[in-house]
């Protein structure tokens, strides 16, 4: 039996939810259909609550800046349950040698050891830099660094920030798909000093940076995998989880046919895809063969997140502030820690300290299989000599994602062309998600919202055709 709707939308994390949020809002439940692979919809946004503790599984909040974000929470029943971080969360650091070193801003960074003398006089050449290279002309993260404030700071200030949001290396890492507020920012400013002197002239009271606008981490009360459980369960049946899409192909007549692994058919007049880009190459080949090829060679960087809560006497450090991450040549396997419980109090009982630490990243895909021993090990050894930690954890979760973080390469302006060229041959197909242009959660509602504002101007011109 095939089932006739409106909208389907294949791919029930943040996206596809959101997706299904304003779908239903604009068609109705019964005329859409949000098809979900795995057990429980939210993607890699869960949280897991034991003992008192609440425990992101992967990412543990969003920044409150983008009002389509919290026009959703409101839309959803949830602002009464917004949590900001505490305003420790500010201070940040980074570690050398052994040392967790903390990022302040300037004048005061100039006297930090963070960098050597040499890399801290370069940074007052940044006015100067050479100019950009010829539009058109691919440049990563990490040559643009270097162009502009040298290469250690490239190597130890961005490096570390690149990894903490796209678990990738900065050296293969598109400027312009990854930060292409940065890139503005230099051709309007033509420097990154006179963007920031810019930027505080204008400020709004956000604190921020050349890479974008400011905000403040933000969750929910029970940890930010409420937000999933609250979308789903305002979509009711209109979701379905544990349904494998194996195929979509064009319908007879007009519109999408998806056939899942159960065996079942859904024809839809319009197709958003909100899956990750591997799993849309692999269910797209039938409808179009060159998108499918496109989307397949997105690579992803692995990610394992491990938690682990400790009696605050057994930990040393004071953890006063959001955690610390890692530049690459400081030979650490871990990616990263925040300091949960610094951040978030009520996700800790009182008197314990809880620690989320990022293992693994694009140039580590096999942390993904490390087992729970190898992982605590780890912990130990890299770990808890920073911290002075006394003991073992005495709880730990541990949430592996072979699939974690898209990559922008310097090839991902090919992903989102074949994008484009796929919408504009299959008219009511969408493409959604954070393989494109951003790997945030609220770049995922944005790229939701934009889809089903599409899809529903689309809708209108079709209904006045009829």
């Amino acid at each position: 039996m095939t089932q006739q709707i409106t909208v389907a939308i294949v791919g029930g994390g943040i996206t596809g939810l959101c997706a299904g949020f304003y779908a239903a809002q604009r068609f109705g439940r019964d005329e859409v259909l949000v098809l979900e692979a795995s057990d429980r919809p939210g993607g890699t946004v869960a949280t897991e609550r034991s003992e008192g503790f609440v425990l992101d599984c992967g990412p543990n909040g969003f920044l409150d800046r983008e009002p389509r974000m919290l026009e959703w929470i409101e839309a959803l029943g949830l602002s009464d349950d917004l949590v900001r971080a505490n305003t420790a969360a500010a201070r940040r650091f980074i570690l050398k040698n052994e040392r967790l070193m903390e990022v302040k801003p300037p004048p005061a960074f100039f006297f930090s050891p963070l960098l050597s003398l040499r890399g801290r006089l370069r940074l007052l050449k940044e006015p100067f830099a050479p100019p950009p290279p010829e539009e058109g002309t691919p440049e990563t993260v990490h040559e643009f660094a270097a162009r502009r404030i040298g290469p250690e700071a490239a190597e130890m200030l961005v490096g570390p920030m690149v990894s903490g949001v796209f678990g990738g290396d900065a050296r293969i890492l598109s400027l312009e798909h990854c930060f292409p507020r940065m890139r503005a920012m230099e051709r309007e400013h033509g420097s990154l000093t006179k963007a920031m002197l810019a930027r505080r002239r204008n400020a709004s009271g956000k604190k921020g940076s050349p890479i974008g606008p400011g905000g403040v981490l933000t969750t929910l009360k029970g940890g930010i995998g409420t937000l999933p459980e609250r979308a789903a369960e305002r979509l009711g049946d209109s979701l379905r989880t544990g349904c494998e899409v194996t195929r979509v192909e064009a319908a007879p007549s007009r519109g999408f046919r998806i056939h899942t692994a159960e065996g079942d058919a859904v024809d839809s007049q319009y197709l958003v895809v909100a899956a990750p880009a591997h799993a849309a190459a692999d269910f797209l080949q039938g409808l179009d063969a060159a998108t499918a090829s496109a989307l397949g060679q997105t690579p992803y960087a692995a990610l394992t997140v491990v938690c682990t809560a400790y009696p605050r006497e057994d930990v040393a450090h004071p953890l006063d502030g959001f955690g610390f991450l890692v530049p690459r040549n400081q030979g650490e396997r871990i990616l990263g820690c925040i300091w949960t419980s610094t951040l978030f109090p009520e996700q800790a009982p009182e008197d314990w300290v809880l620690l989320r630490t990022m293992i693994g990243g694009y140039d580590n895909p096999e942390s993904a299989e490390w087992n729970d021993q190898e992982l605590l090990d780890i912990i130990r050894e890299d770990l808890h000599s920073l911290l002075a930690i006394e003991g073992d954890p005495a709880l730990y979760r541990i949430y592996r994602y072979p699939w974690a973080i898209p990559q922008y390469t310097v090839e991902h302006g090919k992903v989102l062309q074949a994008a484009e060229r796929a919408e504009t041959a299959f008219p009511g197909l969408f493409l959604a998600g954070n393989a494109y242009r951003g790997v945030g959660m609220n770049d995922c509602v944005v790229s939701a919202r934009n889809a089903i504002e599409r899809l529903e101007a689309m809708h209108g011109v079709d209904k006045e055709r009829a």
